[in-house]
């Protein structure tokens, strides 16, 4: 005889609605925080960094979450810094013993009296801190690469019925953390409430020509001459929007709406309508090399004799080639 244990209708839709989360952040300089802004995700940095966009022109991005210096924490510099940026979104700072959480609660409470709205998160780093955080305050739940991860010094039945955001590891890992907090037990613990997450390992894997997928990184872009760092990170982040959203997890309401569709996709040879090579003049079809098609924000598709002769000419006018989006220029060192 098996023993089969189900769940309420009204039990099933309190744990999917405990496991969606208001907000799944991304944590970078411009312009991979600009593509995540625009693919929904909550945009911000940590307090001793910016988006580095004033190399950009016409570029503003707003600033969603803002973590603390964790390596260098000052909790006067950080409460200057939150009413500087005004984020959605604020990482307080780690408690490491319960005595230093009063502290915290002072800084959110002169943050709060400023902006109520505001969704402020400390991170407990011992087990005891976890029951002494105010209840209207979320709770930093360490899965990233902090030197005491919250499953090092606490159980899942700790964190039930809290409030908590999920700072960092990769998306299986973080929907390993959300099933133990959120899925039924036999003494009918309340699931914990899922509020946020976020992750920032998207660029090291891009680097090296390897984008994020539900089935691990994928390194079949690495051969493509037209992927650039930049579109291989805002692939990958298409790719964590579609895993939260067939989880459940992905917020019902986003900082931008619908994202866009994305592929590797590029402009075809068909769409260039000279033979003449954009940089060297020469005949793009009677070259050895293969031609490359690029285009640009400004509407205008150049046809190349070769990827040299494309790259040289990018570099040499400082273009990044940004198929369907307005082109960023970047200017010379």
């Amino acid at each position: 005889m098996s023993l089969d244990i189900s769940t309420s209708s009204s039990t099933a839709g309190e744990i999917a609605a405990a496991r969606q989360a208001d907000v799944v952040a991304f944590l970078h300089r411009a312009p991979f925080a600009l593509d995540a802004f625009k693919l929904g995700f909550l945009p911000g940095f940590r307090e001793d960094c910016s988006y580095q966009q004033t190399q950009f022109q016409h570029l503003d991005i707003p600033v969603g979450m803002l973590d603390n210096d964790f390596r260098n924490p000052d909790l006067d510099r950080y409460v200057s810094r939150f009413f500087e940026h005004e984020p959605r979104v604020g990482v307080i700072g780690d408690a490491y013993e319960p005595d230093d959480v009063d502290e915290y609660v002072a800084a959110a409470r002169e943050i709060q009296a400023s902006y109520p709205d505001a969704e402020l998160v400390i991170v407990p780093k011992c087990r005891e801190v976890i029951h002494t955080v105010p209840d209207d305050l979320i709770l930093g739940y360490s899965r990233g690469y902090a030197d005491r991860l919250a499953h090092e010094f606490s159980e899942p039945t700790d964190w039930r019925g809290q409030r908590v955001h999920i700072l960092g590891g990769s998306p299986p890992k973080q929907l390993d953390v959300i099933q133990q907090l959120t899925r039924p037990t036999l003494t009918d613990d309340p699931p914990a409430d899922i509020v946020g997450l976020d992750w920032n390992g998207l660029h090291r894997g891009a680097q090296f020509g390897e984008f994020w997928s539900a089935d691990g990184w994928d390194d079949s872009g690495r051969d493509a001459d037209h992927v650039t760092v930049r579109k291989t990170v805002r692939h990958s982040l298409g790719r964590i929007r579609e895993f939260w959203q067939n989880h459940g997890v992905w917020p019902e309401s986003t900082p931008q709406e619908d994202g866009p569709e994305l592929t590797y996709r590029g402009p075809s040879l068909s769409d260039f309508g000279s033979a003449a090579c954009t940089e060297c003049e020469e005949n793009v079809w009677t070259t050895e090399c293969g031609p490359y098609v690029a285009e640009y924000g400004t509407g205008e598709i150049c046809g190349y004799c070769s990827y040299d002769c494309y790259f040289s000419h990018r570099h040499r006018n400082n273009l990044e080639e940004i198929a369907g989006e307005q082109s960023v220029y970047v200017p010379p060192m």
